[in-house]
């Protein structure tokens, strides 16, 4: 029988809520509260670097993510801010109520949640 969330996309939103949530998690004990901030508030998103993303993930990591999706790190830095602004629409990460769909998420932003996700699963054991 099959998984009713996996059929409507439950099961993939759910992972995405819990892998961004960790990916504020550790961008902001990385020292990039105020950036974040501005991506999860209603205002303009500040930019983050590459470099301040390789510090939170690990340049492996990233490197890795942008192998995959056949993209320059740099590319990964700018899609973070707008995958965390449009998950966040009252100012924290609720994804079934944002503005993200799962047949949006296009070959980079797979390969960043990817790279999040053994990131964070990684930092925790």
């Amino acid at each position: 029988m099959a998984d009713p969330t996996r059929s409507s996309g439950g099961g993939m939103m759910d992972e995405l809520q819990a892998l961004l949530e960790g990916a504020t998690k550790l961008l902001n004990d990385s020292g990039l509260k105020g950036i974040v901030d501005s991506w999860l508030g209603n205002g303009p998103n500040e930019p983050v670097t590459t470099r301040q993303i390789e510090d939170a993930f690990g340049a492996d990591k990233v490197a890795e993510a942008s192998k995959q999706a056949g993209v320059k790190p740099d590319a990964l830095a700018a899609e973070l801010p707008e995958v965390i602004d449009k998950a966040s629409p009252d100012g924290k990460i609720d994804i079934r109520r944002s503005s993200i769909e799962p047949s949006s998420i296009d070959a980079r932003k797979e390969s960043l949640i990817d790279v999040l996700g053994h990131t964070i699963d990684t930092r925790r054991g």
